[in-house]
Formats: structure tokens, sequence, C-alpha cells
């Protein structure tokens, strides 16, 4: 990473930096009470040297699903190379065409066609969900956040289906709370997010302290381990969920009116609740702006004044947010991807503080941040 290449926009304004002043800005932020991640596809996908090493992306996906399905066809014609090579684009066309069958049949088969798309996303993320590379880099992530002195517990939103926060999460031995309640049979329930661990510091009086290694973790568009039963939202084992109960909002136009149902309405306003906040951050990572409904919840929240948007990447949705020239909003990129999880994880964030691993006291995550900081392989 050359010195003073990477972009800073407050605003419109650019100013070129170095890893040095990224880093001290990192962390002033990870000292902020009412502190926001917003973790998009991207994060999973892990791209090194132009390789996707975890879950691919839109683009890899399609050429994935057609290499797969040379035939497939939409109203008897066929569409590969078109919509962009995006499958969420081709899921919108598909959908509005599901919606039109209703008045005139275009395409009898549609919705079989559409459900071998929504299959074969759901199998390649399961099959990219136990990459060790992407899962090291999730819990160096999580390490890394953690602050003692922060009063409130981290907010993690993603649009990720996958389990790669809660994964690492329990190998590190922190405490997660994914709005869901029960030990056996784990029920969705929003009022979890009211909640938070904290430890008892004086057994003769109430001195309670927050525990610095619990999350609030909100998947926005559901997940591979959701399911459905009983007009109930059950969490389960991904491995034995039917393709059709998953519980997953895929992109169709259909797809910001989902998102008014439960159990979304019910994350999608807890998110807007804490972006509320006063002096509230958010810091967003491996996501293009690409999702309507979030978009509105984080521009509704520059309606108060006092809060903060830093935007980790580059894509057109992102430059019109340059352009509404509010200071308040950073964006950080560069040629050389500084802007990418990887990168953010290993060259911007802040190193472990050593006392963190006596007061965690597990000898685990000790070896881990040893690891971590001599580049070395983890066993």
């Amino acid at each position: 990473m050359s010195d003073r290449n990477i972009s800073y926009f407050k605003g419109k304004e650019e100013q070129k930096v170095d890893l040095s002043f990224l880093k001290n800005e990192m962390a002033q932020l990870l000292q902020i009470d009412n502190l926001s991640f917003l973790i998009g596809a991207g994060c999973s996908s892990n791209v090194i040297d132009g390789i996707e090493t975890g879950i691919p992306g839109m683009s890899a996906l399609y050429d994935g699903f057609f290499k797969e399905h040379p035939d497939f066809t939409i109203c008897n014609k066929s569409v590969n190379g078109m919509f962009d090579r995006n499958l969420e684009k081709m899921l919108e066309v598909m959908g509005a065409i599901q919606v039109s069958n209703s008045i005139h049949v275009i395409d009898a088969d549609i919705d079989s066609k559409i459900n071998t798309v929504q299959l074969y996303l759901r199998n390649k993320i399961i099959e990219g969900l136990h990459r060790s590379e992407v899962l090291e880099l999730y819990k160096e992530f999580y390490l890394k956040t953690v602050q003692k002195s922060r009063k409130r517990p981290v907010n993690i939103f993603t649009t990720n289906y996958d389990l790669y926060n809660e994964i690492a999460l329990d190998e590190l031995g922190f405490y997660c709370n994914n709005g869901f309640t029960g030990t056996y049979s784990r029920k969705f329930n929003p009022l979890s997010y009211n909640y938070m661990f904290v430890e008892n510091m004086n057994l003769n009086k109430d001195v309670w302290e927050r525990v610095s290694t619990f999350y609030n973790l909100v998947k926005l568009h559901g997940s591979i381990s959701w399911v459905r039963k009983d007009e109930q939202i059950w969490e389960r084992d991904y491995r034995f969920i039917k393709e059709d109960d998953t519980v997953m909002i895929y992109p169709t136009p259909m797809k910001d009116r989902t998102t008014l149902m439960t159990p979304y309405s019910d994350l999608f306003r807890y998110m807007e609740n804490q972006l509320m906040q006063k002096n509230s951050t958010l810091i967003v990572m491996g996501y293009s702006f690409g999702d309507a409904h979030i978009n509105r919840v984080i521009l509704n929240s520059l309606a108060v004044q006092s809060f903060r948007l830093v935007i980790f990447g580059q894509s057109q949705a992102i430059d019109k947010l340059k352009e509404l020239g509010d200071t308040r909003i950073t964006i950080i990129n560069s040629p050389d991807k500084i802007h990418y999880f990887s990168n953010i994880v290993s060259q911007i964030m802040p190193s472990i503080h050593p006392e963190l691993v006596e007061d965690l006291n597990m000898k685990p995550i000790g070896n881990l941040i040893k690891s971590f900081e001599q580049g070395v392989s983890y066993e």
C-alpha cells in the first residue's frame, strides 16, 4: 500500500491519506458507544488478488449458474449473457413475469425456474460456508472490535444469509444476541435486542459492567438457518431445513414489501432505532448500497445531526452519496482496494491490546491473537 494513495472523502471533498491516518480514525471510531457495522456480501466473498475465496459474488454466481444450466430460458429465450451477469437482476425480471402471469401467462414454468435459481443460490452459500481463511478473517475482525470502555454492545447489521458471524463468535467464545431466545428450541423474539450481558462487579452492591465481548447480530435478509413454522420464525441447523422452508429475502419485485413483514419489520425497526440514537456511527463494509429499503433507513438517519456514516467501498450508488455533499458521510477507497474487508481488518483496524487476552481468560484466543500478529496459521 503506497503512502497517501487512499481517497478519503468528507462529502464531496477528497483528501489523500495514508494508512496511519486511517488507523487513527478507526481507533477513535471503535471507542464510540453507539457503534454499528453494516456487513455486506463483499465481506464473505473475500476477494484476494482478484479471486473470491469465500461465497461467490453475483457475477461469479451468474457465470456458475449458466455453467450448470446452459439451456436455461425465460419466455422460451436463452438469457445467458444478459442482465449484466447479475443473478439478482435476472430474479427481478423473473419475479415481474411471475406477477404478470396472474393476468396473462407469459411463461408457464416461471415458478419452477425461480425455484431453480433460488436453490442454486442457497446451495452456493452452503458450499462457501466453511472456508477457513474467511472464518479466520471474521474472527480477527471481532477480536479487534473489543473495547472495554464502550458502554453499549456493538450492533452488527448484515445482508448476508451465511453463518460466518455466528461461527466466528462461537469459536471465540463471545456472546451473541441474534434475536432468538430459547436453548433447545430457539424462537425469534425481537424484545431480546433490549437485553445485554453484564457482569456483577461487586457482589455486595448492584454494580454492573457490560461484558465487552457481547454483540447484537441483526440479519436483515434472513438466514439459511431460519425456518418458518406455525407463523413463527425458528432457528435450526441449516442441514435439516428443507430448501422451501428457509426464511430468506431473495431479490424480486416483492423484496421491498417482504421487509415490511415479520420478522423483517422488527429487524429494520431495530436498525432504524439504533441509528437514530444520539452520536450514533455506522461503518459500512462489503455493501454497495444496492438495497433500497436499507438505503432509506441509513439516509433517514441523517436527520439526526450527530449521526455519522463511514463507508468503505466503491460503486455508482456510493458515488451518488458523495454528491450529497454531507460532511458527515465519509467514503474511503483506493486503487489497491484498501476498502476490501480483508485489508480493513488486517491493515486499518488497531492491534488487539495485550491486556485483553488476560481479561478474556481464554487461552485459545491468546494463541489466535499471536498467530495474527506473527502472520502464521492457527492450529
